[in-house]
C-alpha cells in the first residue's frame, strides 16, 4: 500500500458489490474489504489505519447497525461512517444516524457521487480530529476547565486587549487536599476537584469578563476585573460551596488575591504572588481569603536566607541555650529550666526562633536543630556534675519530625549514656497538636520513652480540639498551659473556673501542672490559690543566657513541687470510680452525705447519695452547681456556720460537727446536723465527708416536701 494514500475500509457481504467498490476507489484510495461486521472490527482492532469507512447496513453474523453500535464508544468512533444501503426509508436513516452514521449513499453506486461524499466525510473528520487536539491541547482532562498554559495566554490577551482597566488575579485551592484524598480515596479526590470547577464555571458566567483554569492538582485560577466587594462574596460563596459538600468532613478554602498594577507583567509572576497570598491562610486559623502585599515577598527572601545560611550555622554553632527558669510557686524559687534555641548570627546580629523555627519546621531542618539542643544541654549538665552541683532537670522540645523518627529513642539514650546523665535531669517536651496528629503512634513512642526514664512534658495543653480526650489517655508526666489559656472573650471569672478545674483535675491525676507566660501578681496570686505547682514566665525570669542562669541558681536550693496530697489513691478510688460496689455502698447511706472540697475560696460537693440529692435538689437548677444548690437552702448564717465546720475539720485533719437551719421544700425551716470528717488532701484542697440529721435524728429526707 502506498503511505501516501488513505485506506477506506468496505464492509459488504456481496462480493459483486465489493468489486464494484474497490473498481471506483482504487485510483486514489487504498482499499481494506471485509464480508461482515465481525470481520470489520477485527481489522480495526488489528490497528490498520483507516481514515474512513463504508458500511452495508443487512449482512450476515453482524449487520451494520450493530457495527455502528461497537464503534460509537470505541477507540475508532472518530473514524468517519458512510452507510451503504438500497433501503430508503426515513426511520432505517434515522437510526444510522442516531448510532453515529455521517452519511449514505444510496445502492446501486454513482461513482462520482460517492467519491464526492467520501471526501467530504474525510474532510470533515480531519477537521474534527484537528479541532478536538486543539480542545485537548487548551483544556484540562478532569475538569474540563482551561489548563494552566490556555490560561496564561487568555489572560495575556484579556490584559492587552483592555490596558486601562483594573484586574485582579484569583488562586483558589483547599487547604491539605492530600489529606482528604487519603482519607476519602482518589475517585472521591476528582469527584470534589469536578465539583470545584462547575463552582467555578458558574461563578464566570456571572462576569463581564474572566479567565479561569485548573493550574494543577487542586489549585484553580480566576482573573477578572477588580471588585473587592465581588471577589470577597466569590470567596465566602466558595467557602459554603464547600462546607455544603461534605457535611462530614471539614474542607478548608484558601483563596488568595493579587490585584494587578502593570498589566504587562508576567503572568506566572502574577500566579506566583497570588499563590503566596493564598499560602498565608493556611497558617492562620479560619482565614480563608487574602490579599498579596509586598511584605509577602519580603518573607519569602528573608525565607530562602534563612534557608542559606542555616547549614553553616549548625556547622559553626552560631546557635546558642538559653534557658528560661521555671518557678515552684510554694517556694517562689527556680526549679530547672526550658532549653529555647537563639541564633546568633555573625552578620546580621540576634535572630528571633520566631523568625527561622516556622522555616526549619517546613523544611525538616528542625530535626537536626533539635539534636543539636538536646546535645548542648546534656554536655551543659554534665558540666554542672563535674563541677559538683546538684542541678534541676532542664526540659528540650521535641518537633514533629523527630517524633515520627523511629530512632528517636535510641538517639536520646545514646545521648544521656554519651554524658554519664541519668535520663530524668532530661525532660522531653512535645506540644498537645503534635501528639493529636497520630495519637496512636505517639503514645507508643512517650511510653518508650518514659521506660527509658525521661519524663514528658505535654506542651501547649488546652490549645487542641481534644484536650480533655488527650489527657484521659496519654501517659503525660507533666502539662504546661499557656496563661493565653484566660485571654479572649468569656464572661469575666469563666475562663479561671476552668483553668482552676484543669489543675485541680490533674491534681486528682497526680500531674504536676507548669503554668507558662505568667506575667502579674495578679496571675501569680490566682495560680496560688488554685494549686499550681509550677510557673514560668516574664513575671519571674526572662529566657537568659546560660551564664545568668547559673548566677541566678547559685547556691539557690532547687526543690520540687511538694505534692500535699494524703489518701490520693484512696480518695480516687472513692470519689470518682464509676464501679457498681462503690455506687452501691454509697447509696446505701439511708441519710444525707456528700464528699466536699474544701479550700480557701470555699467548699464544692464533689459527690452526693441519692438521699442527699433528694434532699436539696441537685439536677434541678439551672447552673446544676452543688455548692450553689447546697447554699439556697441554707439561711446565710447557717452557711456560714457550715463552712466554719468544714475548715475546722480539714485545719484540724480529724472530725468536727455543727447544727443550723436549712429551708425545706414547703418554704419551712427545720433545725438539721452535721458530722463532718477529715479524709485527705488533694493539693492544697482538703477532702471531707458529711452526713447530715435532723436535731432529733431522724432522716432529713423524710422531710423534703415530694
Amino acid at each position: 500500500m502506498d503511505r501516501d494514500r488513505l485506506t477506506v475500509l468496505i464492509v459488504e457481504d456481496q462480493l459483486i458489490n465489493r468489486q464494484i467498490l474497490c473498481r471506483i476507489l482504487r485510483d486514489e484510495y487504498d482499499v481494506v474489504e471485509a464480508v461482515n461486521g465481525e470481520a470489520a472490527m477485527e481489522t480495526l482492532r488489528s490497528g490498520s489505519e483507516v481514515s474512513a469507512i463504508l458500511l452495508d447496513i443487512v449482512m450476515p453474523v453482524m449487520d451494520g447497525y450493530a457495527v455502528l453500535r461497537e464503534i460509537k464508544d470505541s477507540p475508532y468512533a472518530s473514524i468517519p461512517v458512510i452507510v451503504m444501503t438500497g433501503e430508503t426509508d426515513i426511520a432505517a436513516e434515522q437510526k444510522a444516524l442516531d448510532l453515529g452514521a455521517w452519511d449514505f449513499v444510496p445502492k446501486p453506486y454513482q461513482p462520482s457521487v460517492l467519491l464526492l461524499r467520501l471526501k467530504n466525510v474525510i474532510v470533515r473528520s480531519q477537521f474534527y480530529l484537528i479541532s478536538e487536539m486543539k480542545y485537548a491541547y487548551e483544556h484540562d482532562t478532569l475538569t474540563d476547565l482551561y489548563n494552566r498554559n490556555s490560561f496564561f495566554s487568555r489572560t495575556r490577551k484579556m490584559l492587552e486587549d483592555d490596558p486601562d482597566e483594573r484586574y485582579a488575579l484569583v488562586r483558589l485551592d483547599v487547604n491539605k487536599f492530600h489529606v482528604f484524598n487519603s482519607y476519602w480515596g482518589e475517585e472521591e479526590g476528582n469527584r470534589l476537584l469536578r465539583y470545584i470547577a462547575d463552582s467555578i464555571r458558574t461563578d464566570a458566567k456571572q462576569l463581564d469578563e474572566c479567565t479561569y483554569a485548573r493550574i494543577n492538582a487542586d489549585a484553580f485560577c480566576m482573573c477578572e476585573r477588580y471588585d473587592e466587594a465581588v471577589i470577597n462574596s466569590q470567596a465566602e460563596t466558595f467557602r459554603q460551596r464547600l462546607a455544603d459538600y461534605n457535611k462530614d468532613y471539614l474542607i478548608e478554602p484558601c483563596v488568595g488575591v493579587y490585584i494587578i498594577e502593570d498589566p504587562k507583567q508576567n503572568i506566572v509572576t502574577m500566579l506566583e504572588l497570588a499563590t503566596l497570598a493564598a499560602k498565608e491562610c493556611k497558617s492562620r486559623y479560619m482565614t480563608y481569603i487574602q490579599y498579596y502585599h509586598p511584605e509577602m515577598s519580603d518573607k519569602v527572601l528573608q525565607e530562602q536566607n534563612i534557608v542559606n545560611d542555616m547549614h553553616n550555622a549548625l556547622e559553626d554553632e552560631q546557635f546558642v541555650v538559653y534557658l528560661q527558669p521555671k518557678y515552684n510557686l510554694k517556694t517562689e524559687r527556680p526549679y530547672g529550666a526550658e532549653a529555647l534555641i537563639r541564633w546568633q548570627h555573625p552578620e546580621k546580629g540576634f535572630l528571633s526562633p520566631g523568625l527561622f523555627i516556622p522555616v526549619f519546621e517546613r523544611n525538616g531542618f528542625i530535626g537536626k536543630v533539635d539534636y543539636y539542643m538536646w546535645e548542648h544541654v546534656c554536655a551543659l549538665l554534665r558540666k554542672w556534675l563535674d563541677e559538683g552541683l546538684d542541678p534541676a532537670p532542664i526540659s528540650v522540645n521535641m518537633s514533629r519530625v523527630n517524633l515520627y523518627n523511629p530512632n528517636l529513642v535510641e538517639l536520646l539514650t545514646g545521648l544521656v549514656k554519651k554524658y554519664r546523665l541519668p535520663a530524668r535531669l532530661l525532660n522531653l517536651e512535645l506540644t498537645e497538636s503534635a501528639y493529636m496528629e497520630n495519637p496512636e503512634v505517639m503514645e507508643k513512642m512517650i511510653r518508650r520513652l518514659q521506660a527509658a526514664g525521661f519524663t514528658i512534658f505535654m506542651d501547649d495543653f488546652g490549645s487542641g480540639y481534644s484536650s480533655l480526650n488527650t489527657l484521659k489517655n496519654i501517659p503525660v508526666d507533666v502539662l504546661k498551659i499557656d496563661m493565653a489559656f484566660l485571654a479572649g472573650n468569656a464572661a469575666m471569672g469563666r475562663n479561671e473556673c476552668i483553668l482552676a478545674a484543669v489543675i485541680r483535675m490533674a491534681g486528682w491525676l497526680e500531674i504536676p501542672v507548669v503554668m507558662e507566660g505568667v506575667e502579674t501578681q495578679r496571675q501569680v496570686e490566682f495560680l496560688k490559690s488554685v494549686g499550681c505547682g509550677y510557673v514560668q514566665g516574664y513575671y519571674y525570669a526572662k529566657p537568659m543566657p546560660v551564664a545568668d542562669y547559673e548566677a541566678l541558681v547559685r547556691g539557690v536550693e532547687q526543690t520540687p513541687a511538694e505534692t500535699v496530697s494524703e489518701n490520693h489513691e484512696v480518695m480516687a478510688r472513692t470519689i470518682w470510680s464509676s464501679g457498681e460496689q462503690i455506687n452501691l455502698l454509697f447509696n446505701s447511706i439511708k441519710i444525707p452525705a456528700a464528699i466536699f472540697e474544701v479550700g480557701d475560696d470555699g467548699f464544692n460537693a464533689l459527690r452526693v447519695n441519692e438521699s442527699y440529692n433528694r434532699l436539696f435538689g441537685y439536677g434541678d437548677t439551672e447552673d446544676d452547681n452543688l455548692d450553689k444548690a447546697y447554699g439556697r437552702h441554707m439561711p446565710p448564717e447557717s452557711a456560714a456556720l457550715a463552712e466554719d465546720a468544714f475548715r475546722r475539720a480539714a485545719e484540724s485533719r480529724s472530725e468536727a460537727e455543727c447544727e443550723y437551719d436549712i429551708v425545706l421544700g414547703d418554704g419551712s425551716t427545720r433545725r438539721a446536723h452535721m458530722d463532718i470528717q477529715y479524709w485527705g488532701a488533694n493539693g492544697n484542697m482538703k477532702i471531707v465527708f458529711a452526713m447530715l440529721l435532723g436535731t432529733d435524728n431522724q432522716a432529713l429526707e423524710a422531710c423534703r416536701d415530694d
